[in-house]
């Protein structure tokens, strides 16, 4: 059964761990609590005879999507260049030397591949930096560069399902298919 999300219309939703004694309760009733990817709506599907099993579930709101391309930031201690690693709704990451330190409030010039122009995010929050990795968190976005973003993520999204679908179709293992043990 595809899941779509009853905001926008769009099937790039994810499973999200339940919230609270209600949501638990309702999960022995085959009600699960999904996440839009897009547009952040969560809501409650029923999913008959599929039983919730305890395997964790990332406790992110938005899936991390694999991106390369150049970026700039600027901190309040200066500029910086680096390459965006990863992308989603709620941040990205990049790398970057030097990195800057945790907690910094950075402004993102985001270059993804098909934009006519940067992609900027106004404050971002410096969440983690390992080496040269640093991980964010947006914090402000204006509504058109928020509209822009969801664009984005929709494309490589669609990419990404168009292309694992040709590979279940050739009879190869897609991107999200679990890999086999071998014993």
């Amino acid at each position: 059964m595809e899941v779509r999300c009853p905001r926008c219309g769009k099937n790039f939703v994810r499973r999200v761990q339940r919230e609270g004694l209600a949501e638990i309760m309702a999960s022995a009733a085959y009600l699960y609590p999904f996440s839009c990817q897009l547009c952040a709506h969560r809501f409650r599907v029923w999913q008959w005879g599929i039983r919730d099993t305890k395997q964790p579930i990332d406790q992110r709101q938005y899936e991390r999507i694999s991106v390369n391309f150049p970026m700039a930031f600027v901190t309040d201690a200066g500029r910086g260049n680096g390459t965006a690693l990863d992308i989603s709704m709620g941040g990205c990451a990049f790398k970057t030397e030097p990195a800057p330190q945790p907690g910094a409030i950075v402004q993102l010039q985001l270059h993804a591949p098909g934009l006519e122009r940067p992609l900027i995010v106004e404050a971002a929050v410096v969440r983690s930096v390992r080496s040269m990795y640093v991980g964010t968190e947006f914090l402000r976005l204006r509504s058109q560069e928020q509209y822009r973003l969801t664009q984005f993520a929709a494309s490589i999204l669609t990419a990404r399902r168009l292309k694992d679908d040709a590979a279940s179709q050739a009879g190869r293992l897609r991107e999200t298919d679990p890999v086999p043990q071998m014993r």
